[in-house]
């Protein structure tokens, strides 16, 4: 997942996962140093993080205007937050704040002229509802998480005029895909890919039938449900004969 983190005077960190609030929605996009879009920023938190491990970026910056952050918030600044509040974010340095694009890539550490040139390029196709760079809001998940309200795209709306706000995020582990060999009844296979008999494994305890992709919602709990019967299936009639 994409995390954004806010540290407390104390040391504590509080982890902010951006799963679907904030991405999906249209007016926001997600850029690595060089000011640049790497990933359909409305896609899985799975496929944005892979976007970022194959850009070579450790961190990204989810940015957006002012609209945007009080009509959708954006990670831990929850949507219609007063003047006040926003104030507090960033003095806390959670939420970084420019009043133009300049200034925000500057505290961002980010290139000026890059981030001028994708807003440009992506405000330009945004006002029609496109995304010709990556296909933003043409899936059903993507959509689904949208703003239903925004036409032709739920997904797509150009960002506005100053101030700007970003988070800055980095990957975090939400889950292992890498579990037990098993074959379709969830029996554990040996590194002979033989049958250990007795030992059943699923869910996480069993390799992703997904082999690290995720194509939606459930992709960890289908599985897991589905091999939790087999196994009961295969484990009865295994009794049913020793009986």
């Amino acid at each position: 997942m994409p995390c954004s983190i806010r540290t407390a005077k104390d040391g504590y960190q509080a982890i902010w996962p951006h799963i679907l609030l904030d991405r999906a929605k249209p007016g926001l996009i997600a850029v690595n140093a060089q000011g640049k879009r790497f990933v359909n920023e409305s896609n899985s938190y799975h496929d944005f993080v892979m976007g970022m491990l194959n850009d070579g970026s450790a961190t990204a910056h989810l940015i957006c205007d002012q609209n945007f952050l009080q009509r959708y918030g954006l990670g831990l600044v929850m949507p219609l937050r007063s003047a006040i509040n926003i104030a507090r974010f960033v003095k806390a340095g959670y939420l970084i704040k420019g009043s133009t694009l300049g200034e925000l890539a500057s505290k961002l550490k980010v290139d000026a002229e890059g981030l001028a040139n994708t807003v440009r390029t992506y405000n330009a196709a945004a006002a029609n509802g496109d995304d010709p760079a990556f296909n933003r809001g043409t899936s059903p998940m993507n959509r689904h998480n949208g703003d239903p309200q925004q036409l032709p795209n739920p997904c797509v709306r150009p960002l506005g005029d100053g101030p700007y706000y970003a988070v800055t995020v980095q990957p975090a582990d939400l889950a292992c895909s890498a579990g037990l060999s098993g074959n379709a009844d969830g029996q554990v296979l040996n590194m002979q890919g033989q049958v250990i008999d007795g030992l059943y494994a699923c869910g996480n305890d069993l390799a992703s039938i997904f082999r690290g992709t995720y194509p939606g919602p459930g992709t960890t709990l289908g599985p897991a449900i589905v091999f939790g019967w087999r196994v009961a299936r295969h484990a009865a009639r295994v009794a049913d004969r020793q009986c």
